[in-house]
């Protein structure tokens, strides 16, 4: 893989410039001396890789990353042409979407066991349920492929048709369908709407999800906060959510954004935190996920 978009050099510029911190402070703040920044700075020395990941935190602690994927989409031809043309990157993409999205929700398959499973042969060790979980991933992702254009318009039908996919051959989590009672969730305290409510607030996300103003990445990480807030289906949910939020940025000419499982529990912080109306960290997270999604797509 490609080295990240925004070298350490460029992070650390971009800090001092942005926030007004000396660089003594700045030096302080990486826990290193005000020599070694300086050579970082004006020598052209590369931090190790620990320091690498200090300056990236702080970096994503300090600075709006919407600028950062701004850049990108300008920097990028057209992400939908990419994935359309170009086998290779195609099939990394639906790999790697299919297995971290799967291996968020709990999946114990690995990447190479998913790979298998998308070319029929027998996984070991695992249940049937999980490869099926594998095969429905990707056929969905390939629906995705099919569709997407340049502003591209969601609807329910396609969200719905999504989701069938998703479940198909788990006939009691109603593929296709909405939720009909009450589902639980481990990870947070807020209460979810009833089934008997889904079809209303869906029908209100729907009315604003293709409409994106002037802060677009902004518009697409709050809907897709939404969307889990109502949790529509009985399984499925983040899958189908992320699924619709890559929708979104495919058809503004946006990288996809690809969320690790490494990156699992800072990306149910980031929902937790946008339950009492803060929403910077779900913002950041699915920019940081964007610039992975970049560096797939230029590899």
């Amino acid at each position: 893989m490609q080295s990240y978009p925004v070298s350490d050099k460029e992070k650390l510029k971009k800090i001092l410039k942005e926030t007004g911190v000396s660089r003594s402070e700045l030096a302080r703040r990486l826990e290193v001396s005000y020599k070694t920044l300086y050579r970082w700075l004006d020598k052209g020395v590369k931090p190790h890789l620990a320091q690498s990941r200090d300056i990236d935190q702080l970096f994503k602690e300090y600075i709006d990353m919407r600028e950062v994927v701004l850049g990108l989409k300008r920097r990028l031809r057209d992400p939908v042409k990419i994935l359309k043309t170009d086998k290779k990157i195609r099939d990394r993409f639906v790999l790697e979407m299919t297995y971290h999205s799967n291996a968020i929700e709990g999946s114990r398959m690995t990447k190479k066991e998913t790979q298998n499973a998308f070319l029929g042969n027998k996984v070991k060790g695992k249940e049937l349920f999980e490869v099926l979980e594998a095969v429905n991933h990707k056929n969905a992702l390939e629906i995705l492929l099919e569709n997407i254009r340049p502003n591209f318009k969601i609807d329910e039908k396609y969200i719905l048709k999504l989701h069938e996919i998703i479940m198909y051959n788990f006939n009691n989590k109603l593929p296709g369908k909405y939720r009909t009672g009450f589902v639980n969730l481990t990870n947070t305290e807020m209460v979810l709407p009833s089934a008997q409510e889904v079809p209303l607030r869906m029908g209100k996300l729907l009315k604003g999800l293709n409409s994106y103003g002037k802060d677009p990445i902004g518009k697409i990480a709050q809907g897709h906060y939404e969307f889990e807030a109502i949790h529509p289906f009985f399984d499925g949910n983040g899958r189908v959510g992320r699924l619709i939020m890559i929708t979104q940025l495919l058809s503004r000419g946006f990288p996809p954004a690809i969320i690790q499982v490494e990156d699992r529990y800072k990306y149910y912080m980031a929902l937790g935190r946008a339950d009492s109306g803060d929403s910077r960290n779900i913002v950041q997270m699915i920019c940081d996920s964007i610039i992975k999604g970049y560096e797939l797509l230029t590899q």
